[in-house]
């Protein structure tokens, strides 16, 4: 288990009538040692507040009331216990060689049903452990059966007791946490146009009602150890690996929420898992949700300044996504601009073939100097091999005399070699375009796949990978 320290500066106005928190701790048998108060969220632990513990006793006290949700005790050598924290001012004592069994708590209306709860579950565990292994070690098939019974008996009296606990205590919060951990029921699937069962009836009914069994209009749940694994279930698991599905999954799974704090964890941790995702494509995810939430001001937590960064970025990636057609290298009026060292202009959209690799690189850029030639040996041997190919390289530096000269020791005249070398009246180098901006250029080489439309089939690819995508498309 890992605790992140880190501190949380919070202004309040009225601040000074904040009742503030006060939790008194007992644990029997734990020396004199720091004492953490930590709290869940975003799949992480972060620590709240230290105590010092003294005879097994200690304090955790400040002026701000604590967020609720549910927290741990963190002892040393990685010891821990959860307490639910919807009540400020409380005690407990229990024992450091039996912590769940020996709790007790003062002032609380959660934390006794909950260790309640937990005690029980706990007594079942080991009644179930010790049974399986009893199953494994018994040799006779009839005493076999006798034990998978009683295994099964208690599996039923652990979901009878679950559901009347939440029944009865339908008003706390745990119950909530409980509720949020109950599988969705699947119905029997109805028949499909063969009259046959539909195969695919109990996947789609348990993921449109994933969300029935948690509560997200009460911002607590974000602070328990349920509500990250759940999304990551629902985004990574339910959610077919491309980026039309998860952003479908996405705005649905946002669509049911009626929460601010909730709305702003989910729609923050989608954008940013998906910026930085190294998955291909997977960009594409991310200006959705910027141009869906960011820039329709539904995101009012996030200031002017960082708005702007994260529109620019978005603006930046936007035009090289996957299936979308390659920008062309036009100056603001429409006008080609791009041309070999002899002063041809090119147009991408002229590069007749089946398919098009795009590349920018630097001829000073030592990855550029291994990796060109590596491309060239892929793409003449994929021309040998029948497969309608063709390179446009841009050098994105400057000096033409280096240009050309990369040109013939890399031995790629017969790509089309092209670039941008263009100067202002004083003699310092400028660019015709905001193309490395559209292609979002910011290191070199990188390596673009067109089909024959110019449409974007792969981006930031290897030279391996150039085979291996076109072997797939061509089957």
């Amino acid at each position: 288990m890992r605790i992140f320290l880190f501190t949380v500066f919070t202004l309040f106005y009225f601040s000074s009538l904040s009742k503030g928190y006060k939790i008194n701790g007992e644990v029997k048998g734990l020396s004199d040692t720091t004492v953490l108060l930590a709290y869940y969220f975003g799949g992480n632990q972060y620590a709240k507040d230290t105590a010092y513990s003294v005879n097994g006793k200690f304090t955790f006290e400040g002026k701000d009331e604590l967020l609720e949700g549910m927290y741990l005790i963190v002892l040393p050598d990685q010891k821990y216990f959860d307490i639910i924290l919807t009540e400020q001012n409380f005690s407990f004592t229990t024992k450091l060689n039996d912590i769940v069994e020996s709790m007790t708590f003062k002032n609380s209306v959660e934390n006794p049903l909950f260790y309640q709860y937990l005690k029980f579950i706990t007594t079942k565990q080991r009644e179930v452990s010790q049974l399986k292994n009893k199953l494994a070690s018994e040799k006779s098939e009839s005493q076999k059966l006798v034990v998978e019974k009683n295994i099964e008996s208690i599996d039923k009296e652990v979901l009878s007791f679950r559901d009347k606990f939440v029944e009865k205590n339908s008003n706390l919060f745990f119950t909530k946490i409980i509720k949020s951990t109950i599988e969705i029921s699947i119905p029997e699937s109805p028949l499909d146009s063969t009259g046959n069962p539909d195969k695919n009836f109990p996947f789609r009914f348990y993921k449109k009602n994933f969300w029935n069994n948690i509560d997200l209009t009460d911002e607590r749940m974000l602070r328990t150890p349920v509500f990250h694994n759940k999304m990551t279930q629902y985004l990574d698991k339910l959610t077919v690996k491309n980026p039309d599905s998860i952003i479908e999954s996405a705005d649905l799974f946002i669509s049911k929420i009626k929460n601010n704090d909730i709305f702003k964890y989910v729609v923050s941790h989608i954008t940013s898992t998906y910026e930085r995702s190294k998955i291909m494509g997977m960009d594409a995810v991310f200006v959705h949700m910027v141009e869906n939430y960011y820039m329709q001001d539904k995101c009012y937590w996030v200031d002017e300044k960082q708005l702007k960064k994260i529109v620019e970025r978005a603006e930046k990636i936007a035009p090289n996504l996957i299936g979308r057609v390659a920008p062309e290298f036009v100056d603001i009026i429409g006008r080609p601009f791009m041309k070999d060292p002899n002063g041809k202009i090119y147009k991408l959209s002229d590069v007749k073939s089946e398919y098009t690799i795009l590349v920018f690189y630097a001829p000073d850029c030592g990855h550029c100097k291994k990796e060109i030639p590596r491309i060239k040996e892929v793409t003449d041997s994929l021309n040998l091999n029948g497969i309608d190919i063709k390179v446009f390289a841009v050098t994105t530096e400057f000096d033409k005399e280096e240009w050309i000269k990369f040109i013939k020791e890399k031995n790629t005249e017969n790509w089309i070699n092209v670039g941008d070398i263009q100067k202002d009246e004083e003699g310092n180098p400028m660019a015709s375009s905001d193309w490395r901006d559209k292609y979002d250029i910011y290191s070199t080489p990188v390596v673009y796949l067109l089909d024959s439309n110019k449409k974007i089939l792969a981006k930031r690819i290897s030279y391996e990978q150039i085979v291996e995508i076109i072997a797939l498309k061509e089957k």
